[in-house]
């Protein structure tokens, strides 16, 4: 079996098939990753996860170039994709790769984790967070210049690639030096910053996208936490988005860590992709 390029390996099998998820790829956050829930699963199969882009070469890729990048790694394989698993904005990227695997084989089971349809505005909401943090790092005339060319970028990019463009410069200028002055080494702030602006392409594929159609056949489990998976919806909007969903009493930064999540997620991995899908609504 090929090292794949573009994918990182969780877990090695002595088997033909493949478990691909889907998620931002970074080390050092706080909320429960794949590597964590990898670590509960009891279905032996191989598992991957698919890593961003390398830093530097990810401006001007389309959300189908990012996925082409995973898909070369699926085929190339030899394994048959039992599964793809998305978490958060993943989940978009998780359907168009199921759908891509589905083209040199049947399809892959898909499963949604906190499943969240990805909007422009998020690019944006994700630099607002980092200014607000960094707000202490600025005097006060300088913050208020930097709010307002946030909010222009905001108000002025005409897609999702170009904000995320120009809010990488916004990024390079503005907060990779307010990182400095907090106390970063320069080569920390600057990583920092790769990171941020890495991030920002990828919400940036994943807004041009759209999920709904094989959402509309995926289970999903979703965190108890406001504001995330199919919680950011309106009840209208959320009905029949995914085919099913179970609703578990647990922050959203622990859902990949939790052994009811993991059991339910081997359940669904040992299902039959054409077979219900009988998900309970809510787990306390």
């Amino acid at each position: 079996m090929p090292t794949p390029a573009a994918s990182l390996v969780l877990r090695t099998a002595a088997s033909d098939e493949l478990v691909l998820t889907a998620d931002f790829a970074a080390t050092g956050r706080t909320t429960a990753t794949f590597h964590d829930l990898v670590e509960r699963l009891a279905t032996e199969v191989n598992i991957w996860e698919t890593a961003p882009a390398p830093y530097g070469t990810e401006q001007g890729m389309t959300g189908h170039d990012q996925v082409d990048r995973w898909a070369r790694d699926l085929k190339d394989s030899g394994l048959r994709v039992r599964a793809v698993i998305g978490f958060c904005g993943g989940g978009v990227y998780a359907a168009a790769l199921a759908e891509r695997a589905s083209r040199w084989q049947a399809e892959p089971r898909l499963v949604l984790l906190d499943p969240g349809v990805v909007k422009p505005y998020m690019q944006v909401e994700h630099v607002q967070g980092w200014l607000t943090r960094l707000t202490p790092a600025f005097a006060e005339e300088d913050a208020g210049h930097a709010r307002r060319a946030l909010l222009d970028i905001a108000t002025t990019s005409p897609g999702p690639l170009e904000l995320a463009r120009r809010l990488g410069g916004y990024v390079r200028e503005v907060l990779q030096p307010a990182l400095g002055r907090t106390g970063h080494s320069g080569q920390a702030a600057s990583d920092l910053a790769d990171l941020v602006i890495g991030y920002l392409h990828w919400l940036a594929g994943a807004a041009q996208l759209d999920p709904r159609p094989r959402w509309r056949e995926a289970p999903a489990l979703n965190s108890a936490t406001p504001g995330f998976g199919l919680h950011l919806l309106p009840a209208a909007d959320r009905a029949g988005l995914v085919r099913a969903v179970t609703f578990y009493d647990v922050p959203h930064s622990d859902l990949m860590r939790h052994d009811q999540v993991a059991r339910a997620v081997d359940a669904l991995l040992a299902r039959p992709v054409d077979a219900p899908v009988p998900v309970p609504r809510r787990v306390l």
